[in-house]
C-alpha cells in the first residue's frame, strides 16, 4: 500500500510540472470530429520513456463526487419481497481513477491497455479495461509486410476492447474519465461493453465504415452454447463540424449459457450515482449502474443506433441518438424467460459562454413496446449542469437530475436491476463533479 502511494504521488508530481502554467482552454476545440472517432478521442498523458523510437506514455483519471440525492417510490426485490431502502442522505462517494498506457512501436503501431482503480460496482477492487493492439501498418521489415497494400486503405484493431456501437462510449463518464462528458451522469440508456475480438477500419476525412467480431462477452468464454458478437458501423461527415453514425451490433447465446453479452447489461464501471435505486451498495451486484435502464440479458440481442454530432460554432456543441433494441432470455431478476423490444433515445447541448465555462443540458428516456409478459412502459432522465474548467486540465461540475419511470405494471423488475419500476419511482436532486485527467 505504501509503496502504491508513492507511485501515485510520484505520477500527480510529473502532472503538476506537465500542466504549471496552462490556461484553460475550450473542450474540443481541436476536434477532428471523424479522422479520430475510431482511437481514443480522450487520451492525453505525458511521455515517461523513449527507447530506440519505442515510446512509452502513461495517463491519469481521477474524480470525486458528492451528492444530494433523494428518492421515492422504491422498492426493491430482495429474497423474494419487496424491500424499501433506507432514506439517501447527502455525501461524498467514492473517489475514482483509471490508469492508462500507451506504447507506441512506430508511427503505425499501438499497443494501449488501462485499468480501474475503483468502481461504482467494486470500489475496493481493481479492474482491467481495454487491452489492445492498434495497426495502421505492418513493419517493412516483418513478413506481414506483404498485406501492406490492403493497410493503405484499412486499420485494423485486436484485442479486449469497448466495441465500437453507437457514439455515446466517445462522450460519456468511463469511471475516473469524465471529462468527455458535459454533464455528470450518462443518458438513461448508455452502451458501453468490452469484449475479446477484432475492428477492420476503413477511414477518409469525410467517411467511414467498421465491420468487428467477439465473443460476445466481456472475456473469455471457450463453451459451445456461446455465441459470437457480430457488428457494423458507418459514419459520414457531410459538412464541417457535423457527424453522422449509424451501428448495428448482433448476438446469439443458447438459452443456457450461464452468460450474456454486456454491451447494455454488464457494465463494470457502475454508474455516476450512487445508491438511486437500489437496496444497497455493496460487492452483491446491486450497486452495477444505478438508475440505469438494462436492456436484455443478452442471450439473444438485436440493436441499432443512430447518432448526430454537431458543432455548428465553436461554443455550441449538439449530440443525439436514437436506438432499437430487442432482446430475448431469461429477466435478470427473475429468470423468466421473455422477450424485450426497446427504443432509446436522448439529446444534448452544451453552451460555452466563456472559453472556460459552459452551460449543459441533456434529455433522455427508454421506452418499452414489449416486456416479457407484461404491460410495458417508459423511464426518462433529465439532466442540466454547469462545468467550469480551473486548468486545462482540471474541471469542475454542477449538476441538477431528476427520473422517473411511468407505465408499468407493479411488480415489473429487471429494467432497473431488482427495482419495482411500476411503482412509479423517482429520484433526484444535486450532485458536485471534481475530475482530473492527465
Amino acid at each position: 500500500m505504501k509503496q502504491n502511494r508513492i507511485t501515485i504521488a510520484a505520477i500527480l508530481f510529473i502532472a503538476v510540472l506537465k500542466v504549471h502554467g496552462q490556461q484553460p482552454e475550450l473542450i474540443n476545440e481541436e476536434s477532428t470530429f471523424v479522422s479520430d472517432y475510431t482511437e481514443n478521442l480522450n487520451y492525453n498523458g505525458i511521455e515517461i520513456a523513449n527507447v530506440n523510437n519505442i515510446k512509452f506514455f502513461m495517463g491519469l483519471h481521477t474524480v470525486a463526487r458528492f451528492q444530494a440525492l433523494t428518492q421515492e417510490n422504491v422498492f426493491v426485490l430482495s429474497g423474494g419481497e419487496f424491500i424499501e431502502p433506507v432514506e439517501l442522505g447527502a455525501g461524498a462517494q467514492t473517489s475514482f481513477a483509471n490508469l492508462e498506457f500507451r506504447v507506441n512501436l512506430s508511427d503505425d503501431i499501438v499497443v494501449y491497455f488501462d485499468g480501474l482503480l475503483a468502481t461504482q460496482r467494486h470500489p475496493t477492487q481493481w479492474w482491467g479495461g481495454n487491452g489492445y493492439i492498434y495497426f495502421r501498418r505492418m513493419p517493412e521489415n516483418s513478413f506481414l509486410s506483404v498485406f501492406n497494400g490492403i493497410f493503405n486503405y484499412i486499420d485494423l484493431k485486436v484485442g479486449n476492447f469497448y466495441a465500437d456501437f453507437g457514439d455515446e462510449w466517445y462522450r460519456r463518464s468511463m469511471n475516473g474519465d469524465v471529462q468527455r462528458n458535459p454533464l455528470v451522469g450518462t443518458p438513461v440508456v448508455s452502451t458501453l461493453g468490452t469484449e475479446p475480438g477484432f475492428e477492420i477500419i476503413h477511414k477518409r476525412p469525410r467517411y467511414g465504415l467498421m465491420v468487428g467480431a467477439g465473443t460476445g462477452a466481456p472475456e473469455q468464454d471457450m463453451r459451445a452454447d456461446r455465441g459470437y458478437s457480430f457488428r457494423t458501423k458507418a459514419w459520414v461527415s457531410p459538412i464541417e463540424n457535423m457527424y453522422l453514425s449509424g451501428s448495428y451490433y448482433t448476438t446469439n447465446h443458447e438459452a443456457g449459457a450461464a452468460r450474456g453479452t454486456n454491451l447494455f447489461r454488464r457494465e463494470r464501471l457502475g454508474g455516476s450515482y450512487s445508491s438511486v435505486w437500489n437496496l444497497h451498495n455493496d460487492n452483491s451486484g446491486n450497486g452495477e449502474g444505478p438508475g440505469q435502464v438494462r436492456i436484455g440479458d443478452g442471450k439473444e440481442l438485436d440493436a441499432f443506433q443512430f447518432d448526430l454530432t454537431w458543432r455548428p460554432i465553436p461554443t455550441t456543441h449538439f449530440k443525439a441518438h436514437y436506438g432499437l433494441a430487442n432482446a430475448s432470455g431469461p429477466n435478470p431478476a427473475t429468470t423468466d424467460v421473455g422477450t424485450e423490444e426497446w427504443a432509446y433515445y436522448g439529446a444534448d447541448i452544451t453552451q460555452y459562454i466563456h472559453r472556460s465555462i459552459y452551460l449543459s443540458a441533456r434529455y433522455s428516456e427508454a421506452n418499452a413496446s414489449q416486456f416479457s409478459n407484461v404491460a410495458a412502459g417508459s423511464v426518462n432522465r433529465f439532466q442540466i449542469g454547469a462545468g467550469a474548467w480551473i486548468t486545462s486540465r482540471m474541471l469542475m461540475k454542477l449538476e441538477y437530475v431528476t427520473q422517473s419511470a411511468t407505465g408499468w405494471d407493479e411488480g415489473t423488475v429487471g429494467v432497473a436491476n431488482f427495482v419495482d419500476v411500476g411503482r412509479d419511482p423517482k429520484f433526484s436532486g444535486i450532485i458536485f463533479e471534481a475530475s482530473f485527467s492527465l
